[in-house]
């Protein structure tokens, strides 16, 4: 029997690349479930993003809701964020006019008719951090498209991965001009 002519791998082959295969495995692995995190982070603040932009859009376009009757007037449109994770877009209505009698450019929850027009939840593994007490208002008033809010500007918003760490800040300016970070 001639031992030259043997074919096939030896058991040292075999196990070199067999944990070699491992070792790869386990860093894309590793590395698949950090960039899973990361997207769902910034899926979040996107969803944060486009209702602030359609807050503003609504309050350009100057909507009026038909279900709402015509003693009540769209003020303002805006975002009400609420920690843990809720996100709250609404129509701020003011009975006949939108004078500081009738309008109060907040969010009133429980009042008739409704205020909130949709709204979301963040990922249960993200969260709002840094929010006063009581929530944040970010509103949009027309026709100048005036930005107000129940905090000092800038405003920031974060939104931080309850697991690993990571955030997203999105501010809003006086000026209504949003900048994500």
């Amino acid at each position: 029997m001639d031992l030259k002519s043997r074919e096939g791998f030896s058991l040292f082959e075999m196990v070199v690349v067999v944990g070699i295969t491992v070792l790869l495995s386990a860093i894309t692995l590793t590395y698949n479930r950090s960039s899973e995190r990361q997207l769902i982070l910034f899926k979040d603040q996107a969803v944060v993003v486009g209702l602030l932009n359609r807050a503003k859009s609504l309050a350009i376009q100057k909507y009026q809701n038909p279900a709402i009757t015509a003693d009540y007037v769209f003020c303002a449109f805006g975002l009400h964020l609420e920690a843990p994770r809720d996100v709250i877009l609404f129509a701020d209505l003011g009975e006949g006019s939108c004078d500081p009698t009738n309008a109060n450019y907040r969010y009133d929850a429980g009042v008739v008719p409704p205020e909130a027009l949709e709204t979301k939840s963040l990922d249960v593994r993200n969260e709002f951090s840094g929010l006063p007490e009581g929530g944040l208002d970010i509103l949009f008033i027309a026709p100048e498209l005036t930005a107000t809010t129940s905090a000092d500007f800038p405003v920031g918003i974060t939104i931080n991965s309850t697991v690993g760490g990571l955030s997203a800040a999105t501010t809003i300016s006086a000026a209504g001009q949003i900048i994500t970070e």
